[in-house]
């Protein structure tokens, strides 16, 4: 699954490292790392570079993540605080939520 949410911006799921990607203007600006379960994509670090941080950027990265993992009928275990962060804020997606007890 690819999006593009501005024109220079490109978010990508790479299967081959377990994460989702996003890049601005073609730099890798920002990473949303995760494990696979039977059930489950347990989402374990996000880290998005310096000079892209406080620009919205974790957010388009988080939310894309949600919304393929939503797509391939898994739920999501944020492992990750900001990904936990992000998804507490947005209840709608509550209910594909599984919360290990360390993300609460």
């Amino acid at each position: 699954m690819n999006g593009r949410t501005r024109d220079d911006v490109e978010v990508s799921h790479n299967h081959d490292h377990n994460r989702y990607e996003l890049w601005v203007g073609g730099e890798l600006a920002g990473t949303a790392e995760y494990e696979e379960e039977p059930d489950s994509v347990a989402l374990t670090h996000t880290v998005v570079r310096g000079q892209f941080r406080h620009q919205g950027y974790s957010s388009m990265l988080v939310k894309f993540a949600a919304e393929d993992i939503i797509a391939s009928g898994r739920r999501i275990k944020p492992y990750c605080s900001y990904a936990a962060a992000y998804l507490g804020k947005h209840r709608e997606l509550s209910h594909h939520v599984s919360w290990p007890q360390e993300a609460r």
